[in-house]
């Protein structure tokens, strides 16, 4: 994609795709943790109700979202025409919500009956349609449209997949007065906790939008969303899995403590892993697959990686916060967040750090929120220093070893981008292989001793 267009339509896509996902944090009522968590999750009634909330929410985000096409497109426009596109691009995206508002009802419950195999095929089917489509129109129009039209698509087969891959009984409108106050009861701090994270997660792009050219915002852009590729990955899986998980042991009387040391782990050591690879191979990377205008993404990269390590232990707390019914928590992370990055936008302004210094205050609001929800799982008896601490002194040994060998090996550094990347992921594989076997093993054990998965018994070793 980024050899059949330019880099201002990346950096067009980041500020649609975050105003949307802001209108969708905005409304977020909490629909799925309100299934997953209620005892009522599987009644009809409650699952008719949370549906209907789920449509209506849709249809609001969709005319919200073109509404505010025009005074954003003005607004971007002041600092670069190009920017003038939002007043088209916006409106054709945000029909992806409208679609997305009348996807199955199954789609809020998978994740409380761990439905999770038939889920993830949806979305790899999604994804790989997705990434067919947008490739061959972008291919036929060179046009920001054609991610902006993939987008569409993608929402609409998820929609249709739902319905087809996850059959359940006829949906009825309905709006049970028990069932609305319980799903707005727990929601209102979903509310705020997910509008804290969007502008936490987002307001990076929004705001550099408005103060560096549309071009190296897009640069910048791509970086980050190789970074958020992995607190993606964490985040889904904590979402989905963890959460879910968390919710079930408590019921069964399973202290969190107990079960929050058997996932802690594995986490932390993919999670570290993951972070490391992107780091030493950053610049070999967009090297090989990008060309020379997207070369500072190299440097954007590990800096916004050592952010994203501190983002997926960010995560971890985040699922038993929620599992506790402590969401209010998750909003207190968000707003350190906020508070931290605009305190230093000052600095970056005054001192003109340029998007460099940006990524470096993006990774460093993203350390102190996580040092805050470590605080608070502690008061929770979540006390997990010695492991984390371990995993961020791996994460920087790697990470420092796999720098030094592609800077300062002359063997290494004059490969070719596909011979370097090949030598350091092989480095940092063979580096984090002990803690990988440890936590992998008893897994492959109970997988292999056991047909029918309890995930109360999956642990793994206690560092």
């Amino acid at each position: 994609m980024a050899a059949l267009l330019f880099e201002e339509a990346f950096a067009l896509m980041a500020i649609v795709a975050a105003v949307m996902q802001g209108l969708s944090m905005f409304s977020d009522l909490g629909l799925q943790p309100s299934v997953v968590q209620n005892c009522r999750g599987d009644e009809p009634d409650f699952l008719n109700t949370a549906w209907t909330l789920q449509v209506i929410r849709g249809a609001v985000l969709c005319l919200t979202a073109a509404l505010l096409a025009w005074p954003l497109a003005t607004l971007y426009g002041a600092n670069d025409p190009m920017a003038l596109e939002l007043r088209w691009l916006i409106p054709l995206v945000a029909l992806t919500a409208l679609i997305d508002g009348v996807q199955s009802s199954r789609m809020l419950s998978a994740a409380r009956q761990m439905q999770l195999g038939t889920v993830t095929r949806l979305e790899l089917l999604v994804q790989m349609c997705n990434a067919i489509v947008m490739v061959g129109l972008a291919w036929l129009t060179r046009s920001v449209y054609a991610l902006a039209i993939a987008a569409v698509l993608a929402a609409g087969l998820r929609t249709f997949l739902s319905y087809w891959m996850l059959p359940n009984r006829a949906h009825r409108l309905m709006l049970d007065p028990a069932s609305v106050r319980e799903i707005f009861s727990f929601g209102k701090w979903i509310f705020l906790s997910t509008l804290l994270s969007f502008l936490a997660l987002q307001i990076d792009r929004l705001v550099f939008a408005g103060l560096f050219p549309l071009a190296e915002v897009g640069v910048y852009s791509i970086a980050a969303s190789l970074a958020l590729m992995v607190s993606a990955l964490i985040g889904t899986l904590q979402t989905k899995v963890i959460f879910p998980w968390y919710a079930r042991m408590l019921d069964e009387g399973v202290g969190l403590d107990e079960a929050f040391r058997r996932t802690r782990a594995p986490v932390l050591v993919v999670s570290t892993y993951m972070a490391t690879l992107l780091i030493v191979g950053a610049t070999s990377f967009f090297e090989l697959a990008y060309d020379h205008r997207y070369a500072q993404a190299g440097v954007f990269l590990p800096i916004l990686a050592v952010g994203v390590w501190f983002g997926c232990l960010e995560n971890m707390y985040g699922a038993a916060f929620l599992a506790t019914g402590h969401s209010r928590w998750v909003a207190v992370g968000g707003a350190v967040k906020l508070f931290c990055f605009a305190s230093l936008l000052v600095p970056l302004m005054v001192w003109d750090w340029g998007l460099t210094g940006a990524a470096v205050v993006v990774a460093t609001c993203e350390m102190v929120r996580a040092m805050v929800n470590q605080y608070l799982g502690r008061q929770l008896g979540l006390r997990n220093l010695r492991i984390e601490s371990a995993m961020l002194f791996m994460l920087l040994l790697a990470s420092g070893l796999g720098l030094l060998v592609v800077e300062h090996v002359p063997l290494v550094a004059e490969q070719h981008p596909s011979i370097r990347l090949l030598i350091l992921g092989s480095l940092v594989t063979l580096l984090f292989s002990p803690v990988l076997v440890r936590v992998g093993l008893p897994i492959l054990r109970y997988r292999a001793g056991k047909s029918d998965a309890d995930p109360a018994s999956l642990s793994a070793p206690h560092p």
